[in-house]
């Protein structure tokens, strides 16, 4: 049951007491699923959570306060935590460890916690949307020793190096998106959540954080060189749908086109022009799926003038054509 004043906020009007309730809801409930709305006085938004076996919980913030809400409650066990940000730019205040903590839309950060007591106070005129994943240590511990080991050996790691922030990308945004909008109910529900958690974990610490760790200490370039190479992919990653050509960007990050094509396939493993078709297809299932843009919108979003061109890249990686990837979302 949960205790009276576990969570508390500092607002003194009316919403403070249910937004209160709100947050000691959705972080210590035993509730599977829980949502709440935010009063009309206070902002708008919603806040909810889904509460899965071995004490997993996941907690959507899609938030807006009139004014700055602090919060003080209780963290009942040490969790490895993940966040990802995919609203506006979020800085908020740690007023008892005296620090800030920021993150940048599009960004994410994995770590573990050891606090019992929380204290944060969150922005106002501010589009929160904060995805946390709290799992408790004692639950993934092993596995948590086993990816320090992993990363000893491979990539020259220090235990829990894998902590930090990091990039949310197209394949993770949509992992995220299906567990927030899972199509089942009751136990169903939890199972889908559950194996959809665990795939999520699975890519992200693949995808996101052992390929940099593993990058950095087994290229053969350069600390400048490598950093070239990493800003030729940010400026790929934010113009896919015109990807600029390898003469282009090799101006553009002062590195010659040998050296970026060489050190671009050993950092990211494929050529530069296979990466960006990769990165505009996870795209694309992103907007089919997330976004329900219509087969021929997506095709042009993602940088692709030939519909036959497209579809044939998509079936290729996906093995099945747009248009039948729509269809079996819509039936889903």
């Amino acid at each position: 049951m949960i205790k009276q004043y576990e969570y508390k906020v500092n607002n003194k009007e009316a919403y403070g007491d249910s937004i209160c309730y709100a947050f000691n809801e959705a972080y210590n409930s035993n509730n599977n699923n829980f949502c709440y709305t935010i009063p009309k006085e206070a902002g708008n938004g919603r806040l909810s959570s889904i509460c899965g076996s071995r004490g997993v919980r996941i907690i959507d913030y899609d938030l807006n306060f009139q004014e700055p809400i602090e919060v003080w409650g209780v963290s009942r066990v040490p969790h490895m935590d993940m966040l990802f940000c995919l609203g506006d730019n979020l800085n908020w205040k740690l007023p008892q460890a005296g620090k800030e903590f920021e993150m940048f839309s599009g960004e994410s950060y994995i770590g573990t916690s050891y606090e019992t007591i929380k204290n944060s106070v969150y922005p106002a005129q501010c589009d929160i949307h904060l995805i946390e994943i709290k799992m408790p240590l004692s639950e993934i511990q092993d596995t948590l020793e086993s990816i320090s080991v992993h990363c000893n050996m491979h990539c020259g790691s220090s235990k829990n190096r894998f902590c930090g922030k990091y990039k949310v990308t197209p394949s993770i945004q949509v992992i995220l998106q299906k567990i927030l909008k899972c199509p089942y109910q009751n136990s169903l529900k939890q199972l889908y959540v559950e194996g959809k958690l665990l795939e999520l974990i699975a890519v992200y610490l693949n995808e996101v954080v052992y390929q940099t760790e593993k990058v950095t200490s087994s290229v053969n370039l350069s600390a400048e060189d490598l950093k070239c190479i990493y800003d030729a992919k940010d400026i790929l990653d934010e113009n896919l749908s015109e990807a600029p050509s390898i003469s282009c960007l090799s101006k553009a990050i002062f590195l010659n086109e040998y050296k970026l094509k060489k050190g671009f396939k050993e950092v990211f493993g494929v050529p530069v022009h296979t990466y960006v078709i990769n990165q505009r297809l996870e795209m694309a299932k992103f907007l089919l799926e997330e976004k329900k843009l219509n087969v021929s919108d997506v095709a042009v979003r993602v940088g692709y003038l030939n519909m036959s061109h497209f579809a044939a890249a998509f079936n290729k990686r996906y093995g099945v054509n747009p248009g039948a990837y729509i269809k079996n979302i819509k039936n889903m």
